[in-house]
């Protein structure tokens, strides 16, 4: 891909970014747990993001290891108040359980990544589609500074229940570039003076709580070709802009999305633990 100015990314990322954001959001699903019913008779919700990919040796999904294990995840909650189903949200109103412990393929709580076993089927039941992505070989390089990166997740702030038996998830989905790549870590800063709402919603205002959206998929511009705009796969987000009132925790203004690098998925759905031991 010939080589563009930071302005040109971002002006590129501006006029392509809202389907490339709609592809993100339909590889992407919540992965949610519902808690005891309000006075109303709706139900507590808390969630994280799954999405589903296809390598050439395995069908898997993929989330941030902290929605599943570990402090305020769906394992805390179920040991607090007993047996919780774990379940995947589709587009209609539909979703599927998703019972992790029989289908988990491989997590670590340092990589802050999960995997787990879904049928092809399952994935098509909640009106989801497989990510495959364009790269020659797994796993895919990583995005190049200052280019152009997208991402999707479903934020539990967004989260609705209108009714007593019904949950809305919203998504939100952004668009920028890599402003900084390591061993590690795939990390884009958003930049509000080139924010415009998206997929029909706002922009979300300043602090907002962007928790939910760990497990998400980044993706990056891997080259432009006969006017379409190629991706692969950089990472997974496991963290996101930290959200404070107290000026001593958070900065206003640098709002950063964290992604664990593809580098750390097999493309038999297990994780490269002893590569990252040696990132250090």
């Amino acid at each position: 891909m010939p080589s563009i100015t930071m302005q040109e990314a971002k002006e590129i990322m501006r006029r392509l970014g809202p389907e490339e954001q709609k592809f993100a959001v339909s590889i992407s699903a919540p992965l949610y747990w519902e808690g005891p019913r309000r006075t109303d008779g709706t139900r507590t919700v808390h969630n994280g993001t799954a999405f589903f990919l296809k390598t050439a040796k395995a069908t898997f999904g993929v989330t941030a290891a902290h929605v599943v294990e570990g402090p305020n995840s769906w394992r805390a909650y179920s040991e607090e108040h007993g047996p919780t189903p774990l379940r995947l949200s589709g587009t209609r109103g539909n979703s599927v359980e998703l019972p992790f412990d029989a289908r988990c393929v491989d997590m670590n709580l340092e990589i802050d990544i999960a995997t787990f076993m879904i049928p092809e089927w399952e994935i098509e039941s909640i009106n989801r589609t497989v990510y495959t992505g364009y790269q020659q070989e797994w796993p895919p390089p990583p995005p190049e500074r200052n280019k152009g990166i997208f991402y999707a997740g479903f934020a539990a702030a967004g989260t609705r229940t209108p009714r007593r038996n019904e949950v809305v998830f919203g998504a939100v989905t952004g668009s920028g570039i890599a402003h900084a790549v390591n061993e590690r870590d795939v990390i884009s800063q958003l930049e509000r003076e080139y924010v415009e709402p998206s997929l029909g919603e706002g922009i979300p205002p300043e602090n907002y709580n962007f928790g939910g959206m760990s497990g998400g998929p980044m993706l990056y511009v891997v080259e432009m070709r006969s006017g379409l705009r190629l991706n692969a796969l950089a990472g997974v987000m496991y963290t996101g802009p930290n959200t404070s009132s107290d000026p001593n925790e958070s900065i206003a203004g640098f709002e950063l999305f964290h992604a664990r690098r593809a580098r750390f998925i097999r493309d038999d759905g297990f994780l490269e633990h002893d590569l990252w031991a040696s990132v250090r």
